[in-house]
């Protein structure tokens, strides 16, 4: 078994300690938080209550059936997982995020990046206009 590394990849790694778990955290987002869509994915957020405004952003994937069977919808979840780690320095800190993949999109690591920025950054602005960021 190769020993654990230390430094630059325990940096990129993204535990569970960055998902949101909590089927309350999740509903709390679909009924407080704001919204942003393009035609990969919809993002909604929303801030963390109790915790330190700095912590690190949290995300949860809700893919649906449509997507197809067991193996694709994970293997989505994967992406969407993977692309939110490789850009979490770049979306607000002290959030909660849920990723919503659309159905039939063109769905590769290099696109949901790409939105996952925009949305975030739309989603950014608009807090901050509403004051609450």
């Amino acid at each position: 078994m190769a020993p654990r590394q230390v430094g630059a990849m325990a940096k990129q790694r993204a535990g569970k300690r960055l998902r949101v778990k909590r089927a309350s955290d999740i509903r709390r987002a679909f009924t407080q938080g704001v919204s942003a869509a393009d035609g990969r994915l919809t993002l909604r957020a929303v801030r963390r209550e109790a915790d330190d405004p700095g912590a690190p952003a949290r995300l949860a994937v809700a893919v649906s059936t449509r997507h197809g069977k067991a193996v694709r919808r994970n293997r989505i979840k994967r992406l969407c997982r993977e692309a939110f780690r490789l850009v979490r320095d770049e979306v607000a800190p002290g959030w909660d995020y849920v990723m919503i993949p659309r159905a039939g999109a063109e769905l590769t690591l290099e696109n949901l990046k790409l939105s996952l920025r925009q949305l975030a950054r739309r989603l950014a602005s608009r807090a901050q206009q509403k004051g609450s960021l």
